[in-house]
């Protein structure tokens, strides 16, 4: 670069203006173009200044040329001193024109730049550090500017975007639950509230199990004998650890001492028809149009456990031969009510029953029988009024009972008499 001359007027060689041609190229905007002489630049600079200043010049910034050429600034900021600002630093303006000039014509120099590129350095495959060109630079820094620009714009909507939300933002939120049903509550329901239900059972739950010490305890009961008696069944649990392993064994033990049971019962204590012991009652109804049987205990009925009806049949004949049949179901105290209507009931009834008892590896059948005979009257009475008022009272009630055989005997009526005497006035 060119140093900058520091001249004052009288030192410098006496140059009009009008010698000096301008050669820093066109520039367009102010209507300047390459070889024009210095008083037509200095007319369009200040043409252009008046179009900007106006009239009033006093914000007009010289400090810049004033500081090229080393004067005093004017009083005074008018377009006369202006103009005689540059006409006294016409020379040094002249030079400082030169010196830019070289400077560009420098910097249009296409040489390489030897500097530092930090983050942008490019290296070869060798690792050595690729040199550059201003061009290569400018252009180099030029993009990198675009694309933290386009990044800074990028990042600024997302910051908006951001504090939009911040701005929105409720600091003091209540917290979404989430609604769900358990097997507990099957009524969909907050999670806080199934919580509290599912922390409540949980609680009764162990009041009724024990705590965990409770349960420790109780395994530590296990009888020790139970490995050697039962250890060699298929999914036995040597040393059960909780209570779902204790019941495991349990029920282990408990099937196998059912198998035995059932093979004694089986084979030991086998049910046979001996086993099933039948007998019934007989009586007419209170409309004595029908007769109620009975299977009780008093009657001679116990039936074991298992042994059910499996189809059982009974016949009521009356003297002329009529019969009703009917089907009918035998247990321990049952009882059935069979209408006989159209029998002759003025002499007894014979019944006849077909018992069918069993179970799914048993049938036994027995025949069973009953006479029953009606009542002549359930009671009579007889009253007598005597002259004085005196009366007295006869009754005869008959009575029903049960030969050795089980058949019904009518016995003879008995009587009873009540005696009442009233005294007249």
């Amino acid at each position: 670069m060119k140093k900058l001359n520091k001249c004052v007027v009288e030192n410098c060689i006496p140059t009009p203006s009008s010698c000096v041609e301008w050669n820093g190229g066109d520039i367009e905007f102010l209507g300047i173009c390459d070889g024009d002489s210095l008083n037509t630049l200095l007319w369009e600079v200040i043409t252009k200044l008046e179009e900007i200043a106006g009239d009033d010049l006093s914000s007009f910034d010289i400090d810049s040329l004033l500081d090229i050429c080393n004067q005093t600034a004017p009083q005074e900021i008018t377009i006369l001193n202006i103009l005689n600002v540059l006409k006294n630093n016409q020379i040094c303006l002249k030079d400082f024109i030169d010196t830019l000039s070289e400077q560009l014509s420098e910097l249009l120099n296409d040489q390489n730049v030897n500097i530092n590129l930090k983050c942008y350095a490019e290296f070869d495959n060798l690792g050595n550090s690729l040199s550059i060109t201003r061009d290569q630079l400018d252009q180099l820094i030029i993009d990198n500017l675009c694309n933290h620009k386009l990044r800074i714009e990028t990042l600024e909507g997302k910051v908006i975007g951001l504090q939009s939300q911040l701005d929105n933002l409720d600091l003091t939120p209540e917290p979404s639950e989430l609604n769900v049903a358990t097997c507990l509550d099957p009524v969909v329901k907050p999670t806080s509230t199934q919580l509290v239900t599912t922390t409540q059972e949980l609680c009764d739950l162990e009041d009724a199990t024990g705590e965990p010490v409770d349960i420790a305890a109780a395994l530590a009961q296990t009888p020790g004998d139970l490995n050697a008696e039962f250890g060699l069944i298929s999914g036995w649990i040597l040393a059960p650890a909780n209570w779902a392993e204790n019941y495991n064994n349990l029920l282990l033990e408990v099937e196998n001492l059912r198998q035995r049971i059932n093979f004694m019962e089986d084979n030991c204590c086998a049910l046979t028809c001996e086993d099933i012991e039948l007998g019934f009652t007989a009586v007419y109804n209170e409309d004595a149009d029908g007769i109620i049987i009975s299977f009780t205990f008093g009657a001679g009925t116990s039936i074991p456990a298992g042994v059910l009806d499996q189809g059982s049949h009974c016949t009521i004949t009356d003297i002329d031969g009529n019969s009703v049949d009917f089907n009918i179901v035998i247990a321990n105290n049952s009882t059935e009510e069979v209408i006989i209507a159209g029998l002759n009931v003025t002499a007894p009834l014979e019944i006849k029953i077909t018992a069918v008892m069993g179970t799914p590896a048993l049938t036994c059948q027995k025949c069973l029988s009953r006479t029953v005979a009606q009542a002549a009257c359930k009671y009579c009475e007889y009253t007598v009024t005597g002259d004085e008022g005196s009366t007295v009272t006869i009754v005869y009630q008959a009575s029903q009972s049960f030969s050795s055989n089980g058949h019904v005997v009518i016995q003879p009526p008995t009587s009873s008499t009540t005696t009442s005497t009233t005294v007249g006035v």
